[in-house]
């Protein structure tokens, strides 16, 4: 059963639940009309019957106790829950559960090959033409199962189609993902953007764009030290972990998946048309406003190459030595 944004519509938790107890007891459910009321029945049968349950894309403990309610399992239920949340552990105490969690890991290199090619092309083994632009596609996703699957789906050749304009079709789409201006895919935005929705506090959305845009591959405790007093930084930096919206690496840097950065990045885009007008700019965009004097009454943060400089960019821009930050 799919959760996820249907748990937030209005009246559809009723009916997801509805959906569960017809699903687990057989009986469609037609006398209960408040939750409560159905969270009571799916108890009651989750208490005698051996069943199997699979809850997708789950965002808290609440969603489970209105599911499932709190009552104790029979021994033998197996549920299965797929959530973007890691910190799990204490969600089943109150029905004393066994808990197990699986953290799935990205796909390999040739999983995301077979994954893209069923999806665009009908087959595990990309055709010849294809080949080259699928591997490259492919790369664009970093592993992330969703993201091959959308991309695929969306550059699908069929039987009909004619395999020069899909080869065009294919390399102008490459041009776009790769391009430093390029929009992310629609689809695969909405599918990510659920991990940042879900965040709980409006600080941690803002830490997520903060380090999206500065910060990756930068140390951890320098990012606390500077981001700390306005956002609550080693606070908010564990939930982001806990979401999977970020990791840390062996040498303590904060990391992040190239889609989630774009994501950040995308969300700041859509603010305005304008680079001026939105809360954070980012190199090539950060000459242009600091040489037009604009945006000091939206800008957050903006990052700069002194590098860059020398090479001839940003002449209005008064020069520097080394790749900084400004926030």
């Amino acid at each position: 059963m799919e959760i996820g944004e249907h748990y937030k519509l209005p009246n559809r938790l009723l009916g997801l639940q509805k959906q569960l107890l017809e699903d687990i007891s057989g009986v469609k459910d037609e006398t209960s009309f408040s939750t409560p009321q159905v969270t009571s029945k799916i108890e009651a049968v989750l208490q005698m019957k051996k069943v199997l349950i699979v809850l997708d894309d789950i965002d808290d403990q609440d969603q489970i106790g209105v599911l499932l309610g709190t009552k104790s399992l029979h021994k033998e239920i197996k549920i299965i829950i797929t959530t973007r949340d890691l910190d799990i552990q204490a969600w089943f105490g109150s029905i004393s559960c066994k808990c197990q969690v699986h953290k799935l890991e990205l796909l390999n290199d040739h999983e995301s090959l077979e994954l893209f090619s069923f999806h665009a092309l009908g087959s595990n083994v990309p055709k010849e033409k294809f080949k080259d632009l699928a591997v490259q596609l492919t790369r664009y996703c970093e592993g992330n199962p969703l993201a091959l699957k959308v991309l695929g789906s969306s550059l699908c050749v069929s039987a009909e189609d004619l395999q020069e304009d899909s080869i065009q079709h294919w390399i102008s789409t490459i041009n776009l993902l790769y391009s430093s201006r390029g929009d992310q895919d629609s689809k695969i935005l909405s599918i990510l953007k659920r991990s940042y929705d879900s965040l709980p506090h409006f600080s941690q959305r803002e830490l997520f764009l903060h380090i999206a845009f500065f910060f990756v591959g930068e140390y951890e405790d320098d990012v606390v030290q500077i981001l700390e007093h306005g956002w609550h930084a080693q606070a908010g930096i564990r939930t982001l972990i806990k979401r999977c919206l970020l990791t840390i690496s062996p040498s303590k840097k904060l990391m992040m998946h190239q889609l989630f950065q774009e994501m950040g990045r995308t969300i700041v885009r859509e603010e305005s048309k304008d680079p001026a007008k939105r809360s954070r700019v980012y190199q090539d965009e950060s000459y242009f406003v600091l040489g037009k004097g604009e945006g000091s009454q939206t800008i957050e943060g903006l990052a700069l190459d002194g590098r860059k400089i020398y090479q001839g960019m940003g002449s209005e821009v008064s020069q520097g030595s080394k790749s900084m930050h400004y926030l």
